[in-house]
């Protein structure tokens, strides 16, 4: 005799959003996941990672997890070549 077994599993749902900055600023998470990408042709500084032109920080979560971290996007004194999108995955049914 084979018997069959449905298990339904609640999904979490999440939208990813996209920012971009050239000026010194807070960041505010709200999110699981979110990933600093270097698109300009100055260096920036996440907290205290030194980001180079190109080059990425991204921070994950596991399945379920969230942070509301604040992180300073910081280009120190440059005024040209500022560049970077911040993109978030945020949890929108919690």
């Amino acid at each position: 005799m084979n018997k069959t077994m449905i298990v339904q599993v609640a999904t979490i749902n999440y939208e990813c959003d996209f920012q971009q900055f050239g000026t010194n600023k807070y960041v505010d998470t709200e999110c699981n996941s979110i990933t600093f990408i270097n698109y300009g042709t100055s260096v920036v500084q996440i907290e205290s990672v030194i980001l180079q032109p190109n080059q990425q920080l991204k921070i994950e979560g596991n399945t379920g997890e969230f942070t509301r971290q604040r992180f300073l996007v910081n280009f120190g004194n440059s005024a040209t070549g500022n560049n970077v999108v911040v993109i978030r995955k945020r949890y929108i049914n919690i």
